[in-house]
């Protein structure tokens, strides 16, 4: 491999981590987005005999960048279906309800901003149904006939930190309708970021394991806040500074080279 081969391999890596920079400060305002890390490795070519082993660098190349899963800041919105979770675990995002078959692939996510749609059903910003208890859809009755007949509307929604989705029809009738379904992994590091802040699994992150808020390691509901990006911009905006030297470095030792050659061949 060439010199200009091992500094054009710098450039390439450092043109990665910017791009990846860039995304994390472009989802700053992102709800429940999770940043990422460039991540690096180096290059080395090994010559063999009976007597030594020599390892001489030659360059570096890029490997899959790491999410950092660290906690976002809450913002309070006090709105009844804006939910943050304080701790482990996502909300668990279904397939379009045209869709749904036996073997649908769930997404999963910690942007809580959900309402819900035409025929009572808790869905988030892209119309997908919300998972709660037989990791079924949610659906909230839009109204209710009670003992006497009557017909009552929905008056309030109040979500527990235990995820119970408790109705009040009328003036005082409430009822509990549903829970929100979470999600934790073995190694969420190895979750598939498939963008708009949501995750498929993957071999490496295992298997979902399904649960209720507050069990086993499963963190609390917050009602009334959301999750925000865990993106620091000044942090960003340092790493990003960093990286821009890098890639000058890498331009004048490309330069260099480049002289170098046209003036043994000039």
């Amino acid at each position: 491999m060439t010199m200009f081969s091992i500094i054009k391999s710098g450039m390439n890596a450092t043109n990665k981590d910017l791009a990846v920079i860039s995304n994390n400060i472009a989802n700053a305002s992102t709800n429940g987005f999770k940043r990422s890390e460039a991540q690096f490795e180096d290059l080395y070519f090994s010559q063999h005999n009976d007597s030594t082993t020599v390892a001489t660098g030659m360059g570096v190349r890029n490997i899959k960048p790491r999410q950092s899963f660290s906690q976002g800041s809450f913002q309070q919105t006090n709105g009844s279906l804006d939910l943050a979770i304080m701790g482990e675990g996502f909300f668990v995002i279904g397939e379009p309800l045209s869709n749904v078959t036996e073997n649908e692939t769930l997404k999963y996510t910690r942007d809580g901003s959900f309402q819900i749609d035409a025929i009572g059903n808790i869905v988030n910003s892209d119309g997908l149904p919300v998972l709660g208890e037989g990791s079924t859809p949610i659906n909230v009755p839009v109204n209710l006939i009670n003992e006497d007949g009557d017909t009552l509307v929905i008056s309030a929604i109040k979500v527990r930190d235990s995820g119970d989705i408790e109705v009040t029809y009328g003036l005082d009738d409430t009822r509990t309708v549903g829970r929100f379904l979470l999600a934790d992994f073995v190694n969420e590091h190895g979750l598939k970021n498939i963008g708009n802040s949501r995750f498929e699994e993957t071999p490496e992150s295992g298997e979902a394991t399904l649960g209720f808020p507050k069990e086993l390691t499963i963190g609390k509901i917050l009602p009334g806040f959301l999750e925000k990006s865990n993106t620091d911009i000044t942090d960003e905006l340092v790493t990003m500074l960093r990286t821009q030297h890098a890639f000058n470095g890498c331009s004048k030792l490309l330069q260099s080279d480049i002289d170098t050659v046209k003036r043994l061949i000039g």
